[in-house]
């Protein structure tokens, strides 16, 4: 994650969080005796057997087997019910694998210091590695914060930074592919949409009461990044602004590894505010 020499207490730094994250995953699952082993699959199972007509029933925010995304995601999930149930448990937890040593490939020992979380999500098929994904991806491919704001919805946060940086085209972008998904999916059943919205203005869930000081938090942590050129902090306030924060939701930090590596941004003149720059326009 850096060039030239590392600096030692950096150094020992990284040393101490792999040992930690060990020591806690190792007490976790052996002392505590965890139960996620006997739970492989259970939030991937959940998309892939959502009913399109009956998304909603019964459904409370942090609830057990409880389908909580738009409507969108399950008419997209459609395709992968042709798929035996734990053919799709296998593909889905190779598609956070691949997802995961992505993100943590300038410093892979992170899958070690996070190795609680990161396994607990690929055990039950949670979609948080796939958020931090989404929000490295966003930086340049701006559509894919359509898969943050269409399923655990708070997250979607992170666009401050475009409007603190005034980063319009790729605000716009980003609104604009979430806007035209969901009408599409709207033309397919206004009746879930409907079903949705309302799940999300009566439920809260357990974390309600919490949720909007989180959320206020989250927004300052991304005004400061947004500031100072420091895109790590987004997955990060990502993870603080989720409706629910599990042990898994902290495989989101993944997502801080993968942008510490990066340059920082090249400050834009207030004048070319809403201009494409370089790294833009060369996908860099």
């Amino acid at each position: 994650m850096t060039n030239g020499p590392e600096d030692p207490r950096r150094r020992a730094l990284r040393h101490g969080a792999v040992l930690a994250g060990l020591i806690v995953a190792a007490y976790v699952y052996i002392v505590l005796r965890d139960p996620s082993w006997s739970k492989i699959g259970t939030d991937s199972l959940v998309y892939w057997a959502a009913d399109p007509e009956n998304l909603y029933a019964g459904a409370t925010v942090g609830g057990d087997n409880a389908y909580l995304y738009s409507p969108a995601f399950a008419q997209a999930f459609a395709v992968f019910r042709l798929l035996p149930p734990y053919a799709f448990v296998v593909g889905w937890a190779g598609l956070s694998i691949v997802v995961a040593v992505r993100l943590a490939r300038p410093w892979p020992a992170a899958l070690l210091a996070l190795s609680l979380p990161v396994s607990q999500e690929i055990l039950m098929g949670n979609i948080h590695i796939l958020l931090a994904g989404a929000m490295v991806a966003g930086f340049r491919y701006p559509a894919t914060w359509s898969f943050l704001l269409l399923t655990k919805v708070t997250p979607g946060i992170g666009l401050l930074w475009f409007a603190v940086r005034r980063e319009w085209r790729s605000l716009a972008m980003a609104l604009g592919a979430t806007g035209a998904i969901v009408a599409a999916s709207f033309l397919i059943s206004p009746e879930s949409w409907a079903a949705w919205f309302d799940l999300l203005l009566q439920d809260g869930g357990q974390e309600s009461s919490r949720l909007l000081l989180r959320l206020g938090l989250a927004a300052v942590l991304i005004a400061w990044g947004a500031l100072t050129d420091r895109r790590w902090v987004v997955p990060a306030a990502g993870l603080l602004a989720l409706p629910v924060v599990w042990m898994d939701s902290f495989s989101m930090l993944l997502g801080c590894v993968a942008l510490a590596a990066w340059p920082r941004p090249a400050r834009v003149n207030p004048s070319e505010r809403g201009q494409p720059n370089a790294e833009q326009v060369s996908g860099g």
